[in-house]
């Protein structure tokens, strides 16, 4: 499966790479055909075994290829960047970051269902994104008030990734596993969960798939 409207931009392409090999220019035929290819595999969004047991928090974003996995699991704060939008004042919670190679799915998923109380464009840099670029490159924030606490997803773009795109707007509901958007052309996705009645399932270095992964187990407060 693929993103909607990849099919149809694809066919247009394809009969416009056809044309130099009609004259001649099989190479040039050769290279056109070979990028389409290449630019159709960003564009992939297969369909995903979702789990649905209550308070189960799945992985958000692929990162299986190459050098694509989590390499990030903090303990972040109130007061660090973006956090007043997801956690409790004087709270804290756990920040979960994975690094989606360009050949990754790039299609985000939602960690939780649960109903979008926030989202925000931040324009930025577009960084190579193996660092910390949180605060310096173009991102976008999606908050999703579910029956267990706040949870948030960060779209990070980065050096390729030049456009994040948003599919659902506050006030939705979203189920586990549902598409929230995605990067075009990957680049990093940070999960930010509570620190209290959570049981982290995954580590540094996990090869996450969007949607099924399960990143963590969460319980009702008391």
């Amino acid at each position: 499966m693929f993103v909607k409207g990849t099919l149809k931009k694809a066919g247009i392409l394809l009969t416009l790479a056809v044309l130099p090999f009609l004259f001649g220019y099989v190479i040039v035929s050769f290279i056109m055909f070979s990028l389409i290819a290449f630019l159709m595999q960003f564009f992939r969004d297969p369909n995903r075994k979702i789990p649905y047991n209550g308070g189960l928090i799945v992985a958000p974003a692929d990162g299986r290829i190459l050098k694509g996995k989590i390499d990030r699991v903090k303990t972040v704060h109130y007061a660090d960047p973006l956090m007043e939008h997801i956690l409790s004042p004087g709270g804290k919670g756990i920040l979960i970051s994975t690094f989606m190679s360009p050949f990754d799915v790039h299609v985000n998923r939602a960690p939780i269902s649960g109903k979008i109380v926030k989202t925000q464009h931040y324009p930025g840099k577009f960084k190579i994104a193996m660092r910390n670029v949180l605060t310096e490159n173009e991102k976008n924030l999606i908050v999703i008030d579910s029956e267990y606490g706040k949870v948030g997803v960060i779209q990070i773009a980065g050096f390729v990734a030049r456009r994040i795109v948003q599919y659902v707007e506050v006030g939705d509901q979203v189920k586990t596993g549902d598409r929230l958007g995605m990067i075009r052309f990957g680049s990093r996705v940070d999960l930010i969960i509570p620190y209290e009645n959570t049981e982290l399932m995954v580590t540094e270095g996990k090869k996450p798939t969007a949607g099924e992964t399960i990143i963590a187990q969460m319980r009702k407060k008391s």
